[in-house]
């Protein structure tokens, strides 16, 4: 049996140099023409020897002791650089999640730049609403992976909602290959089973959902001419039936809805010609919906979530590039502070508060790279490496926390999505990576 701190054999670094590209435990049982037995073993060997508890921190040892070369990846003729503009140093940590990014991306993925390459019926207003070409997106396996596949949802869609209602998780809406959808199916965990629900009377994408109670709010989207609307239609999880409460003051889709003591708070999104800054808060019992301070940053497809009393905004693209922007929100006041900005800019992303902790899930693949998911600590003001089950691009898939898990259902990578991720982070597993210095 191996023990810590034991030198690895040739063999096992070279099964730790395929783990820094993505490849999952089948296809290196393939490239080596051993099974998928043996890879599990050497791996368990690898992360004893080296005290990893995960790919991504396997990753970040390999680097440090050199047994991956970075210069080779950045020089790999696969991976085309992007630009980046002139910027400050970044903090160590930082620079070390980047190399994980620039590792995974010796699999063989081809970065896609939207504005390059223009397709039939794409809108250059919402660049996220049609699959990319990029190929070689691949999951991550790994068998100790704190993620876990599911059964998958029966439409494949992104774009969608997803709240949690009655003990039970609510797919509603979202862009399938076929345009969009009213389609509205419920899974329920305990089970592992997907049920039909009753379809939303206007089908739309691009939208967001809150559960207050038995209700399951759904304001706005937009229609399947690429119109954002102002409807808000609320789904009774009880009844299985549909009914409306009062507009939206304006158009919206793509914005990021929140939810706090019982009100809903819609920040930003696409008003039908810009990305907006707007605020607007939702009374329930008043049926009425007011404005509140702006943001800073005009953004749609960001992401927000409820931590501590606080409401944080997180990512975002504002047109031409995804956001590292992270926002503070005061709902007592509707005053704003900057929280520390994420490791890359991710538009399309889910927000999922968990523990104490906010994590970070998708929201990869035009103007960034995805090669992992982040987790906050809002007493550290930091963001941490965690890992994703999907590299490359994820886009817009609909995440929500159900009890202690976290479910990551849809979205787009390389093409619509069925999968049903849940991400079961407690009891948290510390993961900090090795400075140089």
């Amino acid at each position: 049996m191996s023990e810590p701190g034991e030198p690895l054999t040739e063999r096992e670094k070279e099964i730790l140099q395929m783990v820094a590209t993505g490849v999952t435990n089948r296809q290196i049982a393939y490239r080596l023409g051993i099974s998928v037995n043996t890879v599990k073993v050497h791996l368990r060997n690898v992360f004893t020897k080296i005290g990893a508890e995960s790919r991504t921190e396997a990753t970040m040892i390999a680097v440090r002791e050199g047994w991956v070369s970075v210069e080779r990846v950045r020089a790999a003729p696969e991976a085309r650089p992007q630009p980046v503009a002139p910027e400050p140093p970044l903090p160590w940590f930082k620079r070390s999640a980047l190399i994980v990014a620039l590792l995974l991306a010796v699999a063989g993925i081809t970065v896609t730049w939207p504005h390059a390459r223009p397709r039939a019926n794409a809108r250059p207003d919402l660049p996220f609403d049609q699959p990319s070409e990029q190929a070689g997106i691949v999951p991550v396996g790994n068998t100790e992976s704190l993620w876990h596949e599911q059964a998958p949802m029966p439409t494949r869609r992104a774009h969608l909602a997803l709240a949690v209602a009655a003990g039970r998780i609510f797919a509603i809406g979202g862009r399938t290959p076929q345009g969009v959808t009213s389609a509205v199916e419920v899974y329920d965990p305990p089970s592992d089973a997907w049920t039909p629900g009753s379809a939303k009377p206007t089908p739309v994408a691009y939208i967001s959902a809150a559960a207050v109670g038995t209700n399951v709010y759904v304001p706005g989207g937009c229609d399947a001419g690429g119109t954002p609307r102002q409807v808000v239609e609320v789904y009774d999880v009880l009844s299985d039936s549909w009914h409306q409460v009062s507009p939206l003051p304006e158009p919206r889709c793509a914005y990021a809805l929140g939810l706090l003591d019982e009100r809903l708070y819609l920040f930003g999104g696409w008003d039908g010609e810009q990305y907006v800054a707007t605020v607007y808060v939702y009374d329930p019992q008043a049926d009425t919906w007011t404005a509140s301070v702006p943001m800073d940053t005009k953004r749609g497809f960001a992401a927000t979530a409820a931590l501590e009393g606080r409401l944080y905004v997180v990512g975002g693209y504002n047109g031409e590039r995804e956001l590292t922007t992270c926002t503070v929100y005061d709902p007592a006041t509707g005053a704003t502070k900057a929280c520390a900005p994420l490791t890359v800019g991710r538009g399309g992303l889910g927000l999922a508060a968990l523990g104490g902790h906010l994590y970070a899930i998708g929201g990869g693949g035009w103007t960034s790279y995805l090669g992992f998911s982040e987790r906050y600590d809002p007493n550290g003001n930091t963001w941490s490496v965690v890992e994703t089950p999907l590299v490359g691009e994820w886009r817009s898939p609909g995440v929500a926390v159900f009890e202690t898990s976290i479910y990551a259902i849809g979205g787009l990578s390389n093409d619509y999505l069925s999968l049903n991720q849940v991400y079961e982070p407690l009891p948290f597993r510390t993961f900090i990576p090795i400075s140089h210095q």
